[in-house]
């Protein structure tokens, strides 16, 4: 291995991991090619099962979870990421195109750090990921 080669590997940028974990393709798609023009690995999950397996191989600072998808809903599956310590560090964003009414103690039960509601632009989910990964930092609580 020359120089060149040990420097390349040392300055290799480490992007940060994002799981999507959504049954509509499509918005996997548009989430996926949006956070990784603004630099992030991203991992695309059309079931609940998939996303939790994702998240305990990948380990992402954010997992954005839909709610209605088959195999387990995306709440359940923010329960067990909080309940594992391997994951509970994990940052997620619930996304759904139903309102919160109703849900609203789960969520917080949870410990979910955002909430988006579908449609949403792709500049504000990307804007919204950075808030989480921010404050996860920073360890306060985000202000909705």
């Amino acid at each position: 291995m020359t120089n060149i080669d040990t420097m390349t590997e040392m300055t290799e940028i480490v992007r940060p991991v994002v799981v999507v974990a959504d049954d509509d393709a499509d918005i996997c798609e548009l989430a996926k090619m949006q956070l990784t023009r603004h630099g992030f690995q991203v991992f695309c999950a059309d079931d609940g099962a998939a996303a939790l397996e994702l998240i305990g191989l990948h380990r992402p600072v954010v997992a954005l979870l839909d709610i209605m998808m088959p195999k387990m809903n995306g709440l359940e599956v923010a329960r067990r990421v909080r309940a594992d310590p391997a994951t509970s560090h994990v940052g997620i964003i619930i996304f759904s195109a139903r309102s919160t009414f109703g849900i609203e103690e789960d969520i917080a039960d949870i410990g979910v750090d955002d909430y988006i509601e579908k449609p949403f632009s792709p500049k504000d989910l990307v804007q919204r990921i950075n808030a989480v990964i921010s404050n996860l930092q920073t360890n306060k609580p985000i202000q909705q």
